[in-house]
C-alpha cells in the first residue's frame, strides 16, 4: 500500500500525526528551519538542551547554529552547510556529530537526522531536524545503524588473523582497503559522511637510532595500546589501523570532519600525558596528525591524499601538531 493510499483508507489527519512525533515524550530535539536555516519552530526538549532561552522561549525564533554554539563555531558551519545541502538536494541525510564539550570538558556527541520540508507545490521551503543527545550513550553509539551495517559486513568478509597487525594489535592494510571501500559506497548511495586521521610518529627514527629496534616495538606496541583504549573507553565505533611502519590510520565512520577534529585532540591529549618506559627510553610518544573527511565526488585515494598531504603539513610545521 503506498503511503497516500494510506492517507486516504485510514483518514489520517497530517497535523495530528506531525503533532504527535514533536511532542513525543523523550529526548529528541526538533526544530523547524526556513531556507536560511534560522529556527521556526522548536519542541520542550530544546530548552533541555539550551536553558538559557527557557525564561523567553520566543527569543530563539530566527536564530541559527552560529547562535546556539557559540563555542563551537565549527560545527555550527557545518550545520549550516548540511542544511543547505539538504534543501539544495531534497535528500535527507542522517550523522552522527559532535557539537562542543561539556562544562567537565567532554565531548558533546550528537544522531542528527536532517529532512526537507515542502510546501504543497513541491518547493523546498525549509528542514525538519531531529537530534538526541548520545554523549552519555554509548550503546547507542556502538549501535548506530549504518556503522553497525558496515562493520557487520566486514566481520563476515575478514578474519581477525588476516587482517591485525601482529605487533600493534590494531587492523592492517588489507582491512583498511576493505573498510575504505565499504564506506565510500555507503557515502556515494546515502551519503553517509566519514572521516580519517593519519597520524605519524615524530622522531622514530632516532628511536630506532638510539635505543635499538627493540624499544621501537614496544613503542609501535604503546601506539597500538593507546588507541585501542580510546576506542573502548570513548569512541567505540572508530576503527585504529597501522597504515605501515610508523603510520597509524584511525577510521571514522559516519563522522564529519569537525567530530574527527575533536577526536584527533582527544588522542594527541592521550599520548601527551602518557610517559612510555621501555628500556633507557623513559618519554612522551609525539605524533603528527592530518585530518581529512570525504566531500563531493572525491574518491577514497584523493581523501588519502588530502589527509597525507595535512599530515605533512603537521610535520613540516613543527611536529606534534594536528592539521584539518
Amino acid at each position: 500500500m503506498k503511503l497516500e493510499e494510506l492517507y486516504t483508507e485510514l483518514s489520517i489527519d497530517p497535523f495530528k500525526l506531525i503533532e504527535s512525533i514533536v511532542h513525543a515524550e523523550g529526548s529528541s530535539v526538533i526544530l523547524f528551519k526556513n531556507r536560511k536555516s534560522e529556527i521556526l519552530y522548536v519542541n520542550e526538549q530544546f530548552y533541555h538542551k539550551h536553558p538559557q532561552f527557557k525564561d523567553c522561549k520566543e527569543s530563539v525564533l530566527g536564530k541559527t547554529d552560529f547562535d546556539l554554539f557559540p563555542e563551537s563555531q565549527e560545527h555550527a558551519k557545518q550545520a549550516f552547510n548540511d542544511e543547505q545541502k539538504v534543501m539544495e538536494t531534497g535528500k535527507a541525510i542522517d550523522v552522527v556529530e559532535t557539537e562542543g564539550k561539556t562544562e567537565k570538558g567532554h565531548t558533546i556527541i550528537a544522531h542528527t537526522r536532517k529532512y526537507p520540508v515542502h510546501n504543497k507545490a513541491g518547493e523546498v521551503i525549509g528542514v525538519f531536524v531531529i537530534t538526541e543527545d548520545m554523549t552519555s550513550d554509548v550503546v547507542a553509539l556502538r549501535e548506530n545503524q549504518e556503522k553497525a551495517k558496515i562493520l557487520t559486513k566486514l566481520n563476515v568478509e575478514l578474519s581477525q588473523e588476516n587482517a591485525t597487525d601482529a605487533l600493534s594489535q590494531l587492523y592492517n592494510r588489507r582491512f583498511i582497503h576493505a573498510v575504505l571501500d565499504t564506506l565510500h559506497k555507503e557515502y556515494i548511495k546515502n551519503n553517509t559522511p566519514f572521516s580519517i586521521l593519519l597520524l605519524d610518529l615524530d622522531n622514530f627514527k632516532s628511536v630506532n637510532d638510539n635505543y635499538g629496534h627493540h624499544i621501537g616495538d614496544e613503542v609501535i606496541k604503546h601506539v597500538g595500546n593507546i588507541l585501542l583504549n580510546i576506542k573502548h573507553q570513548k569512541y567505540p565505533t572508530i576503527e585504529p589501523c597501522r597504515y605501515g611502519g610508523d603510520e597509524f590510520l584511525v577510521i571514522l565512520p559516519a563522522y564529519q570532519k569537525d567530530g574527527a577534529v575533536s577526536i584527533a585532540r582527544d588522542i594527541k591529549d592521550a599520548f601527551d600525558h602518557v610517559v612510555l618506559h621501555a628500556g633507557n627510553y623513559n618519554d612522551i610518544v609525539r605524533l603528527s596528525i592530518g585530518v581529512a573527511g570525504i566531500r563531493d565526488e572525491e574518491s577514497v585515494q584523493d581523501l588519502m591524499n588530502k589527509c597525507d598531504q595535512r599530515m605533512y603539513i603537521s610535520k613540516r610545521d613543527g611536529k606534534g601538531r594536528i592539521t584539518y
